[in-house]
């Protein structure tokens, strides 16, 4: 079912001799800003903090900045990149994506599979080989889940070297379990990549990430601060309760009460639902409950001397180190990271009943300084001249085999009360910010009545 069809007769008029504020809209991070910019009509953007940016925000200690993981500016959507890159009015930076993947104590060339020649021989041969000559072809006509379909379109060499043990380690839960939802982020190989790549030619694969962009000062928040110049927010309004009215809704802190006449949420739906006044059918409820949404550390550091390398970004298929993934936020913008010094960012996911999550922050910073030591990722540990970890207790949306049908129901339900969802953890859906304008474009279009888009950094009604 297409996920907008909630909105079928959703009347975006409003009727003008109301006074009343049409759309109030829950958390200025780059969703609500979006929607706030989208739709037409009056409207307010709530946010608990002291800035905008939720999610895709950032922070600035001792001449550093980081983002709460990291984010980077890239699309096959060529309007919404544009939009994007054109908000910040000159404030970007370009770069050339530069990863690399661990694997048997050596960096390969990121896609994997476009590095086969980096491998020892023996890999290199049983990769080559189980692409070439894939029984599970036949074996999986229809692939049921992504291990199926990863076998299917890979092989299992790169399979089980690679692509199994890093998504089991991203998301946490094995394979098999992950839903087929997850292929469409997926580019098939080029099969003659792969055979090029396997004999020494160089070769590039996911070339919509071949080059990015980011902002070279303020961070990526400095993209929800230029759309927040657009908006009407209120800061420090943490949304404490959400009452429905027959024709609006009261949206309170504890002290101060705003109405509108619909609302538009960005914040976790497992808070939404705990906050509203609303009848929530069981049904939902167990959707809600049934929603898998990880926790991650994020662990920052600073480090005196050059960084020769410039990668963008490593990934740890390795069970026995914790993170998953560390990028180099001085590489994104050298304004990320004072004179003589750069900075690296680790991201450990797991499962907030883990033990890991139970480690504390000293056992996670040395934990990660340790791996990166030991990797010769940083050179010396007098290098590391600061140090920050952080907790998300939101952060990874995991596609499991129940994540499609739970939110068909949660996003059929909620908009009939003129309760609408956006963003990655109120309308649940893993995708970084140009997935998020996106979405927000077609929500938009349906509640405006009228087509929305983009063109260069104007919003296009």
């Amino acid at each position: 079912m297409d996920p907008l069809a909630y909105l079928a007769g959703v009347d975006g008029e409003t009727d003008k001799e109301d006074r009343m504020t049409d759309y109030g809209i829950l958390g200025a991070g780059p969703a609500g800003l979006s929607m706030a910019l989208f739709l037409e009509g009056s409207s307010e953007v709530l946010e608990a903090g002291d800035h905008p940016g939720g999610h895709a925000s950032s922070f600035f200690e001792e001449g550093f900045t980081f983002d709460f993981g990291p984010h980077i500016m890239f699309s096959k959507n060529k309007p919404v990149l544009q939009f994007m890159i054109d908000s910040l009015e000159g404030n970007v930076h370009e770069c050339r994506r530069k990863n690399v993947v661990s694997f048997r104590n050596r960096l390969v060339k990121y896609p994997f599979e476009n590095a086969l020649a980096a491998l020892p021989l023996e890999d290199n041969l049983a990769c080559l080989k189980g692409y070439v000559f894939n029984p599970y072809k036949a074996q999986f006509p229809q692939p049921a889940n992504l291990r199926e379909w990863l076998l299917v379109t890979f092989g299992d060499g790169i399979c089980e070297r690679y692509l199994f043990p890093y998504n089991e380690k991203v998301w946490n839960i094995p394979v098999e379990e992950l839903s087929m939802l997850w292929a469409d982020r997926i580019p098939n190989p080029n099969p003659e990549d792969i055979l090029k790549s396997a004999i020494g030619y160089e070769t590039e694969g996911y070339l919509h990430q071949l080059y990015y962009h980011y902002p070279r000062h303020g961070g990526y928040q400095a993209i929800s601060e230029a759309w927040a110049k657009r908006a009407a927010v209120t800061y420090g309004f943490h949304v404490q309760s959400l009452e429905r009215r027959e024709d609006s809704w009261l949206v309170s802190d504890g002290t101060q009460t705003r109405e509108y006449r619909q609302l538009t949420s960005t914040l976790p739906i497992q808070y939404l639902a705990t906050i509203t006044n609303l009848d929530i059918p069981t049904e939902v409820r167990a959707a809600i409950d049934g929603l898998i949404v990880n926790p991650m550390f994020i662990v920052s550091l600073g480090i005196r001397g050059t960084d020769a390398d410039q990668y963008t970004a490593i990934y740890f298929p390795e069970p026995e180190f914790l993170v998953n993934r560390v990028s180099f936020p001085a590489t994104f913008s050298p304004e990320n990271a004072p004179a003589g010094t750069y900075s690296i960012q680790a991201e450990i996911t797991c499962t907030r009943d883990s033990a890991t999550w139970a480690m504390t922050d000293a056992a996670i910073l040395e934990h990660v300084i340790d791996g990166l030591l030991s990797r010769g990722i940083v050179a010396r540990r007098d290098d590391i001249i600061y140090r920050n970890v952080q907790r998300k207790t939101y952060s990874y949306v995991v596609y499991d085999r129940y994540y499609a049908e739970n939110t068909r129901i949660i996003r059929e339900w909620f908009p009939r009360h003129g309760l609408h969802l956006a963003g990655r953890f109120g309308f649940v859906e893993y995708v970084n910010v140009d997935g998020v304008l996106i979405r927000n474009l077609e929500i938009a279009s349906q509640l405006n009545g009228r087509p929305v888009s983009v063109s260069g950094s104007a919003v296009v009604r």
